[in-house]
């Protein structure tokens, strides 16, 4: 017998790996264990653990399949590196949202929502839409079967319900009925044929049903019923039916009441036909709000943005003449003239001075009040013909709103169109669905007393409560236990990793990048493979010191079912916790790239060379300031927050200091900064379409002059932006070699010396861009260093000008720091570079595409340029989110250096963070709670670190505590 051994290989072996800043390095990386890849932000660990370990795993993947599929899918290039021995299958889960699509959220990332979905479908309980009496769900034969038991001869007439279509005429629906080869309905139990013209009162209800069917009961007749049945059921009603006995032959008898008993509501005999899955998709256009598209928003037009000039009258132009026309002979204009003479103002007074009844008139229409139509003198045949016929006005904002809902129908878009409908519509939540995304007729079903809905907006933990206490009907069991089972198993597993605070229904593009990645893990988790090798970026992001033991309980597991775990990672718990650690540095950059020290936590301690060591041990750390700054000045003081979950907030914000919000993830910070005061003093101060949360009032804004963001958004997505036209000091560097060139004798301009300009000074080969890429079938696009300029970008003309013995492609190809150096003779310049540098920016090239920078580089980049343009005598408030992402606690000292000197400049800055060290230097603390979600938005502690760490029921106060304390405060 013949016996094959095979060797199991105990470690990831990488040699020579030269990716980006890598110095050739090789190392042993442990299978089966959870490694760290740590050291200060640009040292080279993403592209270590991304660049070269995921991309070779994937390439050589994507290598094993065939040459058909490869042709259809995009190819990776090969990292530099010599080899990689012992991947497995690897998966990245990175922190980047990457989601902007707004039909997204937490349960279709999940596919919790597929399961929700399919429990409704199949164990859902219908009610009548009218009554909500509890209505059978019947398939197309068993409604058959129930009918067999009329006696024979039986007249019976089948119809359906039907819903006017939201903000459209009654006219519109019933084109819509006879598009679908229906010829009569009834209406308030009137029948009536669509072939005659029907004139009903737009703003009035009725109740409309289209007659499907009228058969007599007889055998023959059953096949071609249940056919009937199944397409009227996929055509109208939404799903529900109505059976109606109109005639009953001589000598039987029928009773009503029993055969509508356990078959129909008792009251309006209505049946409900069988559901599928896509009965509750939101992506579905037959089961999606036929308004907003199952989005859940809807663009509506808002009335003080359709007045151009107050100041005028509506015959000088005071509303936008897109809406009224240039020229006094459209109808709309006709309206309003017809309505200003029978309800008497003038449409020559200035807009401002009319009485608000006029406005509301002109803006909100007549609400059906109608009034003689007078059409002016140079009215047209069709306006003439009218004359004296009673008319109503809808108002401007619906005709707005009438118009964007015909333009979305249309396929071709027009940017003037687009640009009209951005200034004077903004987003609110949809009129029709109110939010929920689905047909109303959807939520007349519900499981365990709840509709789709409102399983979808409760938080993780309510719905998990709420699966622990759900039963089913007998009949049922089998099958809702076991959904119920699936859905709960995923449900835990965002609970295990602190997301308990998310609903389903959140969307994917309000989560964070830490958010998406943990629930990106918890897929991962559910799948149950083993032998699999994940990267994850900093896991912790966005994570609570109360919470970050759950995201290394979630690796471990990860890793105990038998996979490998490599972590990029500066949270000090997560490294403490890694069965290996991989430290590179020294330094970020050109000076970094080198394995500085490797082993375990103990290990690195004691190294004498490990910076991540040495702030493990306490020998370095991050000192609390000498004095703290009072809160002394004005204040940003905020009444009756309620947005989200905050719950009726009042709160004081300190100018003049640095102020760090905080709390348990999913608490409220986020809303209350971002979404309340930021967008509040954004509307106040740049642009009133904008809408804050809902609160009462924001005082104390006149002490600021502006309001800046500074968030981790890309500074560019063209490869062509980079840190230098960023900040703002290329053009200077532009000039400095134009006046060289002047200098020589050479008739060059700035803009020759820009890689953007056509006909310039760059080279035309590649563009610009210094590389040419070639396509290829079914290989990766091959990219090569321009063959004419050399990856200079520029033609040789332009490299011929040189300060300082170099030309600009080599200025651009600089270091930060080394570029300090260099312009040290030109003040401006020196200056912004400076700001980067210290904000641990130096190991950055100037011409460094924007498009490699990571979040947090990109938000210190912009902080930079804010550091940068200080003026005396201004005061804003700048308010960061998490800054502290991506930054070695060596870096997060530089950044606090530069907050504070923002402060001292005469600056607010409020940060929202979790990370104890920031914390711990503020000189005010909000921390909000006490939990996540619906248990949050409230303001539980406040001042002082010292102070806030005294406070009892305070998370943040608990482990501050622990923090001061080990540094003596």
């Amino acid at each position: 017998m013949e016996v094959r051994w095979c060797m199991v290989r105990q470690f990831i072996e990488v040699r020579g790996a030269r990716q980006n800043n890598l110095k050739n390095i090789d190392v042993d990386i442990p299978r089966d264990k959870l490694t760290v890849i740590t050291g200060v932000s640009g040292s080279g660990k993403s592209s270590l653990a991304f660049d070269v370990i995921y991309g070779e795993g994937q390439r050589r993947f994507l290598e094993s399949l065939s040459t058909f599929a490869k042709s259809r899918m995009n190819q990776l290039k090969k990292p530099d590196v010599d080899f990689v021995f012992g991947l497995s299958p690897v998966i990245a889960i990175e922190q980047k949202k990457g989601i902007v699509n707004p039909r997204s959220t937490v349960g279709t990332m999940t596919d919790i929502y597929d399961f929700m979905k399919l429990l409704f479908a199949s164990v859902g309980e219908a009610c009548c839409p009218f009554c909500k009496h509890p209505v059978p769900t019947r398939s197309a034969s068993q409604m058959i079967d129930h009918i067999r038991q009329l006696p024979q001869g039986t007249v019976l007439e089948v119809l359906a319900p039907i819903y006017k279509i939201y903000g459209e005429h009654y006219d519109t629906t019933f084109d819509e009925i006879r598009s679908k080869g229906f010829r009569a309905v009834r209406i308030d139990g009137e029948s009536r044929n669509l072939g005659d013209p029907i004139e009903l009162d737009e703003e009035a209800e009725y109740k409309i049903e289209v007659v499907i069917d009228k058969v007599i009961v007889q055998a023959d007749a059953f096949k071609a019923l249940a056919k009937t049945i199944e397409n009227s059921l996929k055509l109208v009603g939404e799903g529900f039916i109505r059976f109606e006995i109109d005639r009953v032959p001589e000598g039987e008898e029928v009773d009503f009441e029993r055969f509508y008993h356990d078959f129909a509501c008792p009251e309006h005999h209505l049946t409900k036909g069988e559901m599928n899955a896509n009965y509750f998709s939101f992506n579905d256009p037959d089961s999606a709000c036929r308004t907003c598209g199952g989005i859940g928003t809807f663009m509506r037009a808002e009335a003080r943005f359709l007045i151009k000039n107050p100041d005028k009258s509506i015959n000088k132009g005071a509303i936008d003449p897109k809406l009224l026309g240039l020229s006094g002979g459209t109808w709309i204009w006709a309206l309003v003239r017809s309505m200003a003479a029978h309800y008497g103002f003038s449409l020559d007074t200035p807009y401002a001075e009319l009485p608000d009844p006029a406005k509301q008139l002109l803006m909100y229409g007549s609400k059906g009040e109608k009034f003689p139509f007078l059409p002016g003198e140079d009215a047209s045949k069709s306006q003439t013909r009218h004359a004296g016929k009673l008319m109503n006005f809808g108002g401007m904002v619906h005709i707005i709103n009438w118009w964007y809902k015909l333009y979305l129908k249309r396929n071709a878009r027009s940017t003037i169109d687009d640009e009209f409908y951005k200034r004077v519509m903004i987003e609110h939540t949809c009129p029709d669905c109110e939010g929920r995304k689905l047909r109303p007729q959807r939520f007349c079903v519900q499981v365990g007393g709840s509709d789709l809905h409102q399983l979808c907006h409760c938080s993780l933990y309510e719905l998990d409560d709420y699966l622990n206490g759900l039963t089913f009907a007998s009949e049922r069991v089998v099958v809702g236990q076991q959904i119920a089972a699936e859905i709960q198993s995923r449900v835990n597993l965002l609970l295990d990793i602190g997301l308990d605070y998310l609903s389903l229904g959140r969307r994917s593009d309000t989560i964070s990048g830490g958010e998406a990645q943990r629930i990106r893990l918890s897929t991962q988790i559910s799948s149950g493979l083993m032998g699999m090798l994940y990267v994850l970026d900093e896991p912790s992001i966005g994570l609570h010191a109360r919470d970050s033991v759950r995201i290394i309980d979630t690796l471990k597991k990860l890793r105990d079912i038998g996979n490998t775990i490599i972590v990029v990672e500066h949270d000090m718990d997560t490294i403490s916790s890694a069965d290996y650690i991989i430290e590179i540095g020294p330094e970020p950059g050109a000076l970094g790239g080198r394995i500085i020290a490797q082993g375990t936590a103990e290990q690195l301690q004691s190294h004498p060379d490990s910076i991540t060591g040495s702030y493990m041990s306490g020998t370095s750390r991050i000192n609390i300031p000498a004095k703290r700054r009072l809160p002394a000045g004005p204040m940003l003081s905020l009444r009756g927050a309620r947005a989200n979950n905050l719950r009726n907030v009042d709160l004081d914000v300190p100018l003049g200091v640095l102020v760090c919000v905080t709390g348990v993830s999913g608490s409220g910070k986020s809303t209350l900064i971002n979404e309340v005061i930021s967008k509040q003093l954004y509307a106040n101060f740049h642009d009133a379409r904008i809408i804050p949360g809902e609160h009462d009032e924001l005082a104390g804004y006149e002490y600021l002059t502006g309001i800046i963001n500074i968030d981790q958004s890309p500074i560019g997505r063209s490869s062509r932006s980079n840190p230098a036209t960023y900040v703002g000091f290329f053009d200077k560097i532009r000039d400095l070699y134009a006046a060289a060139a002047a200098a020589a004798g050479k008739t060059l301009t700035k803009n020759d010396f820009s890689f953007n300009q056509k006909n310039g000074g760059r080279c035309e080969n590649c563009q610009g861009e210094g590389t040419v890429t070639t396509q290829l079938q079914f290989m990766p696009d091959v990219e090569s260093v321009c063959p004419v300029c050399h990856g200079s970008r520029f033609n040789e003309e332009i490299l011929d000008v040189r300060i300082k013995d170099k030309h600009i492609a080599q200025v651009l190809e600089m270091s930060i720091g080394e570029a300090v150096g260099y312009f040290d003779d030109q003040p401006y310049i020196l200056h912004k570079l400076k700001v980067l540098d210290q904000l641990g920016l130096g190991y950055l090239r100037l011409g460094q595409s924007s498009t490699t920078l990571s979040g947090g580089e990109a938000q210190r980049i912009k902080l930079a340029t804010e550091l940068s343009k200080i003026k005396r005598g201004s005061h804003n408030l700048y308010i960061l989110d998490e800054p502290t992402t991506g930054l070695h606690l060596s870096d997060i000292q530089k950044l606090i250096d530069c907050l504070q000197q923002l402060v001292d400049a005469g600056h607010s800055v409020v940060v929202i963070e979790h990370q104890l060290d920031l914390i711990k230097v503020a000189d005010h603390v909000i921390d909000m709670g006490p939990e996540g979600g619906n248990k949050g938005g409230m303001v539980v502690a406040a001042g002082t670190p010292e102070e806030v760490a005294l406070m009892d029921g305070s998370w943040t106060g608990k482990y501050l505590r622990e923090v001061l304390e080990a540094v003596g405060g």
